[in-house]
């Protein structure tokens, strides 16, 4: 009867030692989680100017000057992104042209959308390798930029890119 309380006993306190240890596991994973957000949201903060950076790093390589990033053209990309979930396309879910989410100062306007790419390098990369969004990059008649990483993970690409231009 001594062994097989012994038995019982330590089983109960290797149950009691792996219940602890698995809630101390689980405690430092839900730790290392909250800090990995953490850093990922500061990583995603500085989206917009690190697109902005190799951007203008694509430009200077053929001697354009740089854009200056724009606080309204990021505004009405923000609006464009939240809309590329419903609708993929420079036509906007209500059927209006792209360009009516944009600030209409400016004599030319451009768009630039990505999806999928889940880093500044990504996006600027595969717009580098598509003709016509590497030709609103290399717009000389470009002056200004706003961009928008969006992230809806219940949707087809996840990882929204938004660029608007404006000469």
């Amino acid at each position: 009867m001594k062994k097989i309380l012994f038995g019982v006993a330590t089983l109960l306190l290797l149950a009691a030692a792996t219940f602890a240890s698995v809630e101390a596991a689980q405690k430092i994973i839900i730790m290392q989680d909250a800090a990995q957000r953490t850093q990922l949201q500061a990583n995603v903060k500085n989206f917009p100017q690190e697109v902005l950076r190799l951007v203008n790093k694509e430009r200077n390589k053929v001697g354009l000057p740089p854009l200056k990033f724009a606080n309204d053209l990021a505004a009405s990309a923000y609006v464009r992104a939240t809309e590329l979930p419903t609708k993929f396309s420079h036509t906007r879910p209500n059927g209006s042209k792209c360009f009516t989410a944009m600030p209409q100062r400016g004599h030319i306007l451009g768009e630039n959308l990505a999806g999928g790419q889940t880093s500044p390098q990504q996006v600027v990369q595969a717009w580098m390798d598509s003709e016509t969004h590497r030709e609103n990059i290399l717009n000389p008649k470009y002056l200004e930029l706003g961009v928008v990483y969006y992230y809806q993970p219940k949707s087809k690409y996840k990882h929204y890119w938004v660029q608007h231009f404006r000469g």
